[in-house]
């Protein structure tokens, strides 16, 4: 989840030098619009939110793919596409503006989401577990469910796509824009509208990582864990990586997703290493 998430950031950050801090806010949205589909549809056609996949979900034993397997991988790709949406319609006006000023403006947006989801969970405090309450409710605040497999093939589908899109025409614009804009302007390249096309592009792929999110933490999904401090750790993982590395940016999210639980209970010993080192 950390790579797709800080490759896609990539995409922005690194590709076209832009500055947004906001990504979070895309996750949400992808996040909670996954959850309502899988979570709504299994009650439908299974009658509760149990994991009915197979391999994807990581239970082969009932199939190689199966419907519980293309309900998840829809939702994802839902989620992305609603994600995507978000990001064209906050990307069009703010894209126009440049550094600190476009930071605020994606760092309020992902804020914008994050209370706005608070809100709705407030107001839905509950698991909906009764078929015939579905009606009602049109919001999903949890979710059940498992990450598998599927993980992977979207993790190997976000760097795929970043690789071809960094050697293709639309990479060569975006990396244009970062180095000189007047430049990049004065050969042709409308500087907003391929901004935007970076922005929806990573908007897409944020969104997805929000579904698998939606789907790992299951009913523990809460907005406020996608708050500008998610937002302030994916930057974290695209600088340390380098600005437009699509290896170096996937290594740091590993880095940084691993490095915290081995030192969560560190080996004996290791307080009087870094005390012999500092």
């Amino acid at each position: 989840i950390n790579v797709i998430l800080a490759v896609s950031l990539n995409i922005v950050n690194g590709f076209t030098g832009q500055f947004s801090i906001g990504h979070a806010g895309f996750m949400a949205v992808g996040g909670y619009t996954a959850a309502t589909i899988t979570y709504y549809t299994s009650f439908r056609l299974w009658g509760d939110a149990l994991v009915h996949g197979g391999a994807l979900s990581g239970l082969p034993a009932n199939g190689w793919f199966t419907a519980g397997d293309a309900l998840f991988v829809g939702a994802c790709l839902a989620g992305g596409l609603v994600a995507a949406v978000a990001g064209y319609l906050v990307g069009l006006p703010s894209l126009r503006l440049r550094g600190d000023y476009l930071a605020i403006v994606t760092l309020g947006f992902g804020e914008i989401v994050r209370v706005l989801l608070q809100q709705s969970e407030s107001n839905i405090p509950y698991l909906v577990e009764d078929v015939q309450r579905l009606s009602v409710l049109d919001m999903a605040t949890h979710l059940g469910g498992a990450l598998g497999f599927s993980g992977v093939l979207f993790v190997a589908a976000t760097l795929l796509v970043a690789f071809r899109l960094k050697r293709s025409s639309f990479g060569r614009a975006f990396l244009s824009i970062r180095e000189d804009e007047i430049a990049a302007e004065a050969m042709g390249i409308p500087l907003t509208r391929f901004k935007v096309r970076a922005f929806v592009l990573a908007a897409f792929f944020a969104g997805i990582a929000g579904g698998l999110f939606a789907h790992e933490i299951g009913t523990s999904l809460n907005p406020r864990e996608l708050g500008f401090l998610k937002s302030f750790d994916i930057i974290i993982m695209v600088v340390l990586g380098g600005m437009g590395s699509i290896s170096g940016a996937a290594l740091a999210a590993v880095i940084l997703t691993i490095l915290p639980e081995v030192l969560r209970n560190p080996p004996h010993g290791w307080p009087l290493g870094l005390a012999a080192i500092a």
